[in-house]
């Protein structure tokens, strides 16, 4: 259970609202599941916001299917800083139904 520093990258480079950035960190949230299939979205859209489904397959897999399977609903809720905008330093929480945990950030996964 980890999210790349690839994927990071690949979320911030999106020229989405729903990274906010100012010129100390970026910040996002998102929401992932694996009911009906796998699907991300930004926690501040919709599920007709398309805009990660691209990234959806590599985000679930670094958090692990199964680890989503067998959260509350089936979903899990990341938040990401990311100081700098540089995705080596960002820390991340996820919550799978019982709080923010940490969510390690490894220098390898998605594509960058």
């Amino acid at each position: 259970m980890y999210l790349s520093v690839q994927s990071i990258t690949r979320i911030l480079r999106l020229a989405s609202v729903h990274v906010k950035r100012d010129a100390h960190a970026s910040a996002f949230s998102l929401l992932c599941t694996v009911e009906n299939g796998t699907a991300c979205r930004f926690a501040s859209s919709d599920w007709s916001d398309q805009s990660l489904v691209p990234l959806s397959d590599s985000i679930v897999d670094e958090i692990g299917w199964k680890v989503i399977e067998h959260s509350a609903r089936r979903e899990v809720l990341i938040r990401c800083i990311v100081p700098r905008s540089n995705a080596l330093y960002a820390r991340c929480t996820i919550d799978r139904g019982d709080g923010p945990q940490p969510l390690p950030v490894r220098d390898g996964g998605g594509d960058a």
